[in-house]
């Protein structure tokens, strides 16, 4: 998904939504789902979906050479910039920052990991700069409301 977005790709994807294989489990024993229970691959998927809303653009960014190794695609749209943070690493990034193009009035982060899922974070804001501690292995949101 992330590299189809970074390509500014535009696509219909359908899937299974209630599966063992897909967005949320469906109750196979065989395969440990609960039925109606999100699985990681919805929480992920959700990253774009429930953030990145209809009618927002692709917006482009400079990132850092000392934001590696860090992948992020950034959207605009109702008065808000989203980023989606992909962090393919088994180290974490701690004290990323976000250099915003105004000043920022609220920010929200949330993030999806092997250890949790679509859970919110702790996010510092000071003026246009925003900071967030990225997990290993994770795929997060940041929303900033300007």
């Amino acid at each position: 998904m992330h590299k189809s977005m970074e390509s500014n790709w535009s696509a219909y994807v359908w899937w299974y939504g209630k599966r063992y294989y897909s967005f949320i489990g469906d109750g196979e024993s065989a395969y440990g789902t609960v039925a109606g229970a999100p699985l990681k691959r919805g929480y992920a998927f959700a990253q774009y979906a429930k953030y990145v809303r209809p009618g927002y653009q692709r917006v482009a960014l400079t990132k850092s050479s000392k934001a590696s190794p860090l992948e992020v695609t950034a959207y605009s749209g109702d008065g808000k910039v989203t980023l989606v943070i992909l962090n393919r690493s088994t180290s974490a990034v701690n004290n990323a920052i976000i250099q915003a193009p105004q000043n920022v009035s609220r920010a929200e982060y949330v993030a999806t990991s092997q250890n949790a899922g679509a859970a919110s974070q702790p996010v510092g804001v000071n003026g246009n700069q925003v900071t967030v501690n990225v997990g290993a292995r994770s795929i997060s949101t940041v929303v900033l409301t300007l």
